[in-house]
């Protein structure tokens, strides 16, 4: 009989250890956790992202928390040939709160003038930010895509890339595109990208 309670105690023991350790393992970060999902809108919501003049757009729902000395960067990157050339519409110091279904959106617009210039549209979780760029160049040819297709969770120092503006002076753009937030190869084939992205990283300190 000592013998068989020995083993009880045992299993006991070794039940209770494993629960334990399940529950350290869903315990929360200590510097938060961020996801980012596709948003489908409804055909309403087309209708009306129709009537802003907005030639096209992609939200994505933002959700998740930031701890810390934590920082989310959001920012548009131009690329030329395949080769990152600037940063525009950057913003960085978002506040340490939860987010909760935040959408995040990136859109273009086109403005018939001699520059042929691009209205560019970005959403972060607490704002709006706008701005004008000449691509100086006649674009014949241009594709917008959404480079996450599925939920991904936001890793730190890793950027996440939302969405793609491709446009070629040429008669065709190689397909590109991303399920996970990567960036998408094949931007080289356009003689511009901008695309969207987001970047955990440390909060700069002065």
């Amino acid at each position: 009989m000592g013998y068989i309670k020995i083993c009880w105690l045992f299993i006991i023991f070794t039940l209770l250890l494993t629960g334990c350790t399940g529950v350290e393992k869903e315990k929360p970060s200590s510097i938060g956790k961020i996801t980012i999902a596709p948003y489908n809108m409804s055909e309403k919501e087309s209708l009306l992202i129709s009537k802003t003049g907005v030639d096209e757009i992609g939200f994505f729902k933002f959700a998740g928390d930031l701890k810390g000395d934590n920082d989310l960067q959001f920012a548009v990157e131009l690329y030329e040939n395949g080769k990152l050339k600037e940063v525009l519409l950057a913003t960085s110091n978002e506040p340490k709160a939860k987010f909760k279904d935040s959408l995040i959106s990136f859109g273009i617009s086109k403005i018939l003038d001699e520059d042929h210039t691009l209205k560019l549209t970005a959403g972060t979780p607490t704002g709006l930010n706008t701005a004008i760029y000449p691509t100086k160049m006649k674009v014949t040819t241009s594709s917008f895509i959404k480079l996450v297709g599925e939920k991904v969770t936001l890793e730190k120092n890793k950027p996440i890339y939302f969405a793609a503006w491709l446009g070629t002076t040429k008669n065709g753009l190689r397909s590109v595109g991303s399920e996970k937030g990567e960036l998408p190869t094949g931007i080289e084939d356009a003689e511009i990208a901008l695309v969207y992205r987001v970047l955990w990283t440390d909060m700069y300190k002065k």
